[in-house]
């Protein structure tokens, strides 16, 4: 086994880690263990470089159960060193679609995305693993996970993807927000909400706000009025009153940023935290509740 910091963590209320993979450049990506009296629950995954599970045993003797906050593959990767996991129905579909990476390719990436000191170290061991089946369970809006002492509260906040949910844990003040309401959300994907639902959902996740102060999100960590000046942004965008700021996006299709940013990239150029990209003819549209298939 190559002697490599795959994972460090942080704990950040009593029986709560951030765990983080410390090897990789670029931006940083998190996932949170939450430990109680029966089990522990995870949240997301990060990327799928070095043994997850095997690091949550170094933190907890308690059984472990997967949620997913989304289906992105930097939320799902290191799903596949479990059994299973939750996630809403509406982005099992994406999920699947990364079934079928081998070992290889999964080691491929790692040596593409490790700090400079790590590449050589890395061996194709123990430490990768294929994406193959797992069992997926569906979990929706007001399904709660009840760890023994505390209990987690499932809320959906549709909008980077159609099944984005946070998880609230109203005992240690927390809001586990995934990608759902960041400095950088991205609404510019196929199969993002159209932005008058997505400032519904943010109005929604707004009812909960006596419950939490923190957001511990994939990436970012804020505190909770983060939600208003997203509430605030993605209101501008609906009255054209925002920025547009033309841009392109991860896939290289035409965006738009609702806010101005800084030259260097690192945040709003007016200092506010909140920002967004989204597809300019994708502003209004349905929600979709039921699925045609």
């Amino acid at each position: 086994m190559t002697a490599i910091p795959f994972f460090t963590n942080k704990k950040i209320a009593d029986g709560t880690y951030q765990i983080k993979n410390d090897f990789t450049s670029g931006f940083d990506t998190y996932a949170y263990l939450v430990e109680g009296s029966n089990y522990a629950l995870l949240i997301d995954t990060i990327l799928g470089l070095g043994d997850l599970n095997a690091y949550c045993r170094t933190l907890t003797d308690k059984p472990v159960k997967v949620v997913n906050t989304h289906a992105h593959w930097d939320h799902v990767g290191g799903n596949f060193n479990f059994d299973s996991c939750y996630m809403h129905p509406k982005d099992i579909g994406f999920f699947q679609d990364v079934i079928g990476f081998s070992k290889e390719d999964i080691f491929g990436f790692a040596r593409t995305s490790a700090k400079d000191e790590y590449k050589d170290l890395l061996e194709c061991d123990e430490n990768f693993t294929g994406t193959h089946p797992i069992k997926v369970y569906p979990v929706i809006e007001g399904d709660v996970f009840d760890l023994g002492d505390r209990r987690i509260e499932v809320v959906g906040v549709g909008g980077h993807t159609p099944g984005s949910i946070v998880l609230i844990d109203s005992k240690t003040g927390i809001c586990f927000s995934g990608d759902a309401c960041n400095g950088n959300t991205l609404l510019e994907f196929d199969n993002s909400l159209p932005i008058n639902i997505y400032v519904k959902n943010l109005e929604h996740l707004k009812t909960y706000a006596s419950k939490f102060d923190m957001m511990y999100g994939g990436h970012e960590v804020f505190d909770k009025t983060i939600i208003d000046e997203g509430i605030e942004t993605a209101s501008r965008v609906l009255a054209g009153t925002d920025d547009k700021v033309a841009a392109k996006g991860m896939t290289g299709n035409d965006i738009c940023y609702a806010a101005a940013r800084k030259e260097d990239g690192t945040g709003r150029a007016d200092g506010k935290r909140f920002n967004m990209s989204y597809d300019p003819s994708r502003i209004t549209g349905e929600e979709e509740i039921n699925q045609v298939i």
